[in-house]
């Protein structure tokens, strides 16, 4: 069963606290539909593609908790964190603060063929 995230709500990701504001409750819904597009299609997108895609009010180095609510929002979905398709520009790499291995939960989200 699908628990959603509550405004104010604290969740602990890797160690790091991110609070459910009312930014990212309206926000995390079209980054999740948009990155399921990319999952399916076995791509990756960038910080800043997926901030200029969308249109997002955060700025690239500062998306790190947005994307940490993304991931406890699929861990409660039983869902692989589809935060493993952003990556970083030079690197290719998911940021240093993602939790878990990027490359293994990149190909858990891209074998996922159905998204709730």
């Amino acid at each position: 069963m699908h628990v959603p995230l509550r405004l104010g709500e604290k969740v602990v990701v890797g160690g790091r606290v991110a609070t459910v504001t009312p930014t990212a409750l309206a926000w995390l819904p079209r980054a999740r539909a948009h990155l399921v597009e990319v999952a399916l299609a076995g791509e990756t997108l960038t910080y800043g593609e997926l901030r200029e895609e969308l249109g997002l009010p955060y700025l690239v180095q500062g998306m790190g908790r947005f994307l940490d609510l993304l991931s406890e929002d699929c861990r409660r979905r039983g869902e692989p964190s589809l935060a493993s398709l952003v990556v970083n520009a030079s690197t290719g790499e998911v940021g240093g603060a993602f939790a878990g291995d990027g490359a293994s939960e990149r190909a858990l989200v891209h074998a996922r063929r159905t998204w709730s």
